[in-house]
């Protein structure tokens, strides 16, 4: 408030400073003190002049002060305490006055993730009862500084104290994911995960999606299985700041997997010239009968265009050269060979290549070509029995987008079903000094046109699956692609491509687990 000269000078009687002048007529409790019955100043005309107008200008405000002084804060605890993570709500206003407050000037610091509501606008809020809300997400002691206007006056600023326990809170997240098992009846099965965050994570263990009462432990372990615990295992993992389901492990009981088995594997794709495609098997228990064959210009028949006009299948162990076709030649063993396994006809005098060898152990195929083209390469168990059986197919090349993307079929063959692990990989080829590779795979897995599981980057909880088949180690937090199923008797497809739509050189790999 500015007090023009004359007013000054008709108050210059007082001999006080202007500076308390001016306090005078802000502060209505000091007017109260000067202006009592027995003082001077009350009694002159001056002194009536200041009365008249602190009792049209002032005495509703120092009513409103004196009702106004009543703070009250909910939860009236000082200071107010809470943890990270944890939601957290305060309320405050005046109580006892005839002139609510309108708004509050607001000053100082929230605790990290916690906000006026309504919201405060360049320091006000306009409410006359506010509230605090919100979860914190940064530990340690804070202060604001609240100060109500009304009507007929203002109230003091009063502080607001936190003290907030914890830090930063985290989103939980897996390092180790339950992974799918197959089991005798009567057996014992364990799954395990582990997780981390902040606050620790909780754990809630489901079958088939439902809630399994108890089974809130990093491990749930199953004794004595039975057919009926064959089912879908996953576990929740929780803390306050978010919550995430695992991966699906499934459990399989009984003896299943006895008759079920992997008896082909096929790729088609699409070769430049002067590119070699491999093919990797394996065969354990024993020598088996492995059947070879490179198709181009025999696609014909299925109306496949700009195929590969002569391929030649060579037949190693290691880097040493075992066998090699060039023409199949319309060979009669040859073909009793494809009709025991299902493999469609060659013409007799096509120039596509084939052989059978008896095997044991790893192996790899490699295919070349004259030119350019698509071409179709096979491997097929084309032995008797069980034991020994293909346990292991792969194939590496270049996928593309489109239509060139990189595809394989294979074939689970007998009955119930068999536990596969399927892995696409790029970026680990580089540790065998591969270049050119598929930055980030992404793995289909289709049984016909119907899409059945994928994976773009493969979960750390399977390295001890890759460990117990001798599949060798993906790189630490690389973008490759892994996943465990269980499929019955049928032809598959595995499609991989770029997921970011890159292109380059990939492996897939197919492995019977036990």
């Amino acid at each position: 408030m500015k007090l023009s000269s004359a007013l000054l000078h008709r108050l210059s009687w007082l001999n006080l400073p202007g500076a308390l002048l001016i306090a005078l007529l802000q502060r209505t409790p000091v007017l109260r003190v000067l202006a009592g019955a027995g003082s001077p100043v009350a009694q002159s005309p001056v002194g009536q002049w200041l009365r008249s107008v602190f009792t049209l200008a002032g005495v509703g405000a120092l009513h409103a002060r004196a009702g106004a002084t009543t703070f009250v804060q909910s939860p009236a605890s000082n200071p107010i305490t809470g943890a990270v993570g944890i939601p957290l709500s305060a309320a405050f206003t005046y109580t006892g006055t005839p002139s609510p407050p309108q708004y509050f000037l607001v000053t100082g610091a929230l605790p990290p993730g916690l906000v006026f509501i309504p919201a405060a606008v360049n320091g006000v809020v306009r409410s006359g009862a506010p509230a605090i809300a919100g979860t914190p997400s940064q530990g340690g002691n804070f202060t604001v500084r609240v100060q109500g206007f009304g009507l007929a006056g203002n109230g003091n600023p009063e502080p607001i104290n936190f003290s907030i326990n914890g830090g930063l809170s985290v989103p939980p997240t897996f390092s180790l994911q339950p992974v799918s098992q197959t089991a005798t009846p009567g057996s014992n099965v364990t799954f395990t995960a582990a997780a981390s965050g902040t606050p620790t994570p909780t754990f809630q263990w489901r079958r088939n999606n439902a809630v399994i009462t108890g089974a809130t432990g990093a491990s749930l372990t199953l004794t004595n299985v039975q057919a009926s615990d064959a089912a879908d295992y996953s576990v929740v993992i929780a803390n306050s700041a978010g919550n995430l389901a695992s991966d699906v492990a499934r459990l399989t009981v009984g003896t299943l997997n006895a008759t079920a088995r992997l008896t082909n594997l096929s790729v088609r794709t699409a070769m430049a010239a002067g590119q070699t495609l491999i093919m990797g098997f394996t065969v354990q228990g024993g020598p088996k009968s492995v059947l070879l064959r490179a198709v181009g210009p025999g696609l014909a028949q299925f109306n496949v265009s700009g195929t590969m006009v002569d391929p030649r299948l060579a037949l190693f162990r290691d880097s040493t050269q075992l066998v090699t076709n060039n023409n199949w030649g319309g060979d009669a063993a040859l073909s009793a060979a494809f009709a025991s396994v299902g493999a469609f006809a060659l013409p007799p005098a096509s120039l596509d290549a084939a052989l059978v060898r008896s095997i044991e152990g790893g192996h790899t195929a490699q295919v070349t070509g004259t030119g350019a083209g698509t071409v179709l390469v096979e491997a097929y168990d084309a032995g008797t029995g069980l034991t020994p059986r293909l346990t292991n197919v792969s194939a590496r090349n270049r996928a593309g987008t489109g239509g060139d993307i990189l595809i394989a079929g294979f074939t689970v063959d007998g009955t119930g079903e068999r536990t596969l692990l399927i892995r696409a990989i790029g970026p680990t080829l580089a540790s065998f000094g591969v270049t050119g590779l598929l930055a980030d795979p992404k793995l289909e897995i289709y049984s016909g046109a119907t899409k059945i599981a994928e994976n773009d980057t493969w979960s750390a909880g399977l390295a001890g699956i890759f460990s117990s088949v001798g599949a060798f180690a993906l790189t630490s937090a690389s973008k490759d692609a892994a996943l465990t199923i269980s499929l019955p008797q049928g032809g598959y497809t595995v499609q991989v491509s770029g997921a970011d739509g890159g292109t380059g050189e990939a492996l897939i790999e197919i492995y019977e687990l036990p």
